[in-house]
């Protein structure tokens, strides 16, 4: 069934990154790991992770591109809408699962790969705080870093919960160097059950590589490609 979605907030977090908030007239529910389809004229359906939900409410977080970049332009459409323009979308959808149990787990991400990890740590750690969570985030530069401070207010609020951050391009006393596949090494990768990673492509089977260097089944490895 297609509905229709009304922007009531959006908020740049970098420059090219917005938070946008949309409601609808019903209560709207959802699992940890969903995503929402919007239906774009001439453009057809595009979906999109839903980093959380509160009643009738959605939060996404969306990079603009332009058509110029490559791939994802119609972003671009999505981004600069104007507060209280209407989407029509189709609910829900879902392949990238959160395994619901008491393993340890390690998720890895960059840029908006980071919405359905957030969302599925969220829920892991309202419904279990026995098990210890970690987030490796990794970006070029510190201006493309977002979201930092809710990462600092959970870690604050959740003793089961770790994040650490690492850039490329850019030396900063507080942040790691180089990328999150310098954490996978056997002594870190021995604390965790589980692996959840949201990257592009090379990232991912990079990391997936060096995973099964490891002895870390596939079976415990989650993944979805951007």
């Amino acid at each position: 069934m297609i509905h229709n979605f009304k922007l009531i907030k959006k908020t740049n977090l970098t420059h090219n990154i917005y938070e946008m908030i949309f409601k609808w007239d019903n209560e709207l529910k959802m699992k940890p790991w969903q995503f929402i389809t919007f239906l774009l004229d001439k453009i057809w359906g595009r979906a999109y992770s839903i980093l959380f939900l509160d009643w009738k409410e959605i939060v996404l977080i969306i990079k603009k591109r332009e058509k110029k970049e490559w791939g994802r332009w119609w972003s671009k459409f999505i981004c600069e809408l104007s507060i209280w323009d209407t989407l029509k979308w189709v609910w829900p959808a879902w392949s990238f699962l959160l395994q619901e149990n008491n393993k340890n787990k390690l998720f890895i991400w960059t840029g908006t790969g980071f919405v359905p990890l957030y969302n599925q740590i969220i829920y892991s750690l309202w419904t279990n705080q026995k098990t210890d969570i970690k987030l490796l985030f990794w970006s070029r530069e510190q201006k493309d870093l977002f979201y930092i401070k809710e990462l600092k207010k959970l870690k604050e609020k959740y003793k089961n919960f770790d994040f650490e951050l690492f850039l490329s391009r850019s030396n900063v006393e507080w942040i790691k160097k180089w990328y999150t596949t310098d954490f996978l090494n056997e002594s870190n990768c021995n604390l965790f059950e589980e692996f959840y990673i949201c990257w592009a492509p090379t990232m991912i089977d990079s990391s997936i590589i060096k995973l099964e260097k490891l002895w870390i089944s596939k079976n415990n490895i989650f993944y979805e490609k951007y």
